[in-house]
């Protein structure tokens, strides 16, 4: 449908897109007494907002000719939102901005799907650590065992007396103690998957978007499930986490335990794939599909710690022969 419009037009739908979405939000989030219940809802229904403006953002680079009519639609929208929107929202929403931008160019020019995510992942960074600087994580953290702990004194028997009360509260205290530190500790971890899959969203909500709207996007054509293998460098930076785990100094190994976290979850990817290719080849269609249920709902974490260490031993062993590329046929049943 735009796939000949005028190529100024897709920059100025993002920006007046964009600009319409952040005065919703800025007009949900108003006000400083409790939340009623439409504001509530209205908060609710605008949680994907953000990943709206990178995807229209993410066309409007593919479909801007010249492709410099894209910098200047972001520039415009960027002085528009510092005149017409609070500069909370417009710091939300400039990050999200580019994302999507990045996310386009990189659909455009075919870079490598990794490298993609990445530059995406760096474009949303600086929203995170805004949003920490707003809100501490011990902040968070604190407030969320708060609301646990009233929870916990509220479901307390009746009838117990006030010593058992505080026995059992300073019990459930010390436990949360506990979980929140190591919490606090991966926390980077979590924001990496986050992001990671942000990012995943955007490109794939962009690459979508291009098409319903008449593009021609080449995109990155990805092998089937069962023959995925992910880029080397992760199990060096497993290796460098797991290092940095080792001097036991403070910052360092705390870093190098999210880094080790994230490297090992990514290989878990190529693991499950390698598990993946195994049972289309020993399994029928019904027995794969018994399997991958019960161990999908029963033992998410034993799949996941054997896929971490299958997708490290098969970037060395090549367990599937992907490098001789021999009898591909069956190993790929699973997929389909």
């Amino acid at each position: 449908m735009f796939g000949r419009a005028p190529g100024f037009l897709p920059p100025l739908i993002a920006a007046g897109v964009t600009l319409f979405l952040g005065w919703l939000m800025a007009g949900a989030a108003a006000g400083s007494g409790p939340v009623d219940p439409l504001q509530g809802m209205t908060l609710v229904l605008l949680l994907p907002a953000p990943l709206l403006v990178s995807v229209v953002w993410g066309w409007a680079v593919l479909a801007a000719r010249p492709q410099g009519h894209a910098v200047q639609g972001a520039v415009g929208w960027v002085i528009l939102g510092l005149v017409l929107l609070p500069q909370s929202v417009v710091w939300q929403l400039a990050g999200h901005v580019a994302a999507g931008w990045l996310g386009g160019l990189a659909l455009g020019r075919r870079w490598r799907l990794d490298a993609a995510l990445a530059v995406v992942v760096i474009a949303l960074l600086p929203l995170w650590v805004w949003s920490v600087l707003q809100v501490p994580v011990a902040d968070q953290i604190e407030a969320l065992n708060a609301e646990i702990l009233a929870a916990i004194e509220t479901n307390l028997p009746a009838d117990a007396d006030e010593a058992d009360r505080a026995r059992a509260l300073e019990a459930e205290r010390r436990r949360l103690e506990s979980i929140t530190n190591l919490a606090s500790r991966i926390y980077p971890f979590w924001v990496a998957v986050g992001l990671l899959g942000q990012a995943g969203i955007i490109l794939v909500g962009v690459r979508l978007a291009s098409w319903k709207l008449g593009l021609s996007v080449a995109g990155w054509q990805l092998p089937p499930f069962s023959r995925w293998r992910l880029p080397f460098y992760l199990v060096w930076a497993l290796i460098f986490g797991l290092g940095l785990m080792l001097t036991r100094m403070p910052y360092a190994a705390d870093g190098g335990l999210n880094l080790a976290l994230l490297a090992a979850s990514l290989l878990s990817i190529q693991g499950i794939a390698v598990q993946f290719f195994v049972t289309g080849r020993i399994f029928s269609r019904p027995a794969r599909v018994v399997y991958w249920t019960v161990m999908g709902t029963l033992f998410v974490l034993l799949v996941l710690a054997s896929g971490a260490l299958l997708g490290l031993i098969d970037q060395w062993a090549d367990l599937r022969r992907l490098n001789a590329a021999v009898d591909t046929g069956p190993g790929d049943a699973g997929d389909k």
